[in-house]
């Protein structure tokens, strides 16, 4: 084994499995139609769908706008995704219930 001296960094990188981006490309053109559903995948077996949605839901996958509001749905063994738009913040609700008019 070849000697490897020890790097500090800040944030450990994101784990891409299958190639850089590919989720990401793929959710970019659903960003386009903002409200609207998205068959992004289509795969061999009802378990492999479940897993799949369920990486893209927590996020475990490289993916634009990870903060913002997405939906991911698995139907037997189609994944769907649709995109939300920015999340609004928790404060904006408070502020709008609080108000007297």
């Amino acid at each position: 084994m070849k000697k490897q001296e020890v790097q500090f960094v800040d944030e450990l990188p994101v784990a891409k499995a299958g190639g850089k981006g590919k989720w990401s490309s793929l959710l970019l053109q659903v960003m386009t139609r903002p409200g609207n559903w998205a068959m992004i995948a289509t795969c061999e077996n009802i378990n492999q769908a479940n897993r799949l949605q369920s990486n893209l839901t927590q996020r475990l996958v490289e993916m634009p706008e990870p903060s913002h509001h997405w939906e991911f749905a698995a139907r037997g063994i189609e994944v769907y995704a649709i995109y939300r738009g920015k999340r609004k913040g928790s404060d904006e609700s408070l502020r709008r219930a609080n108000r007297r008019g």
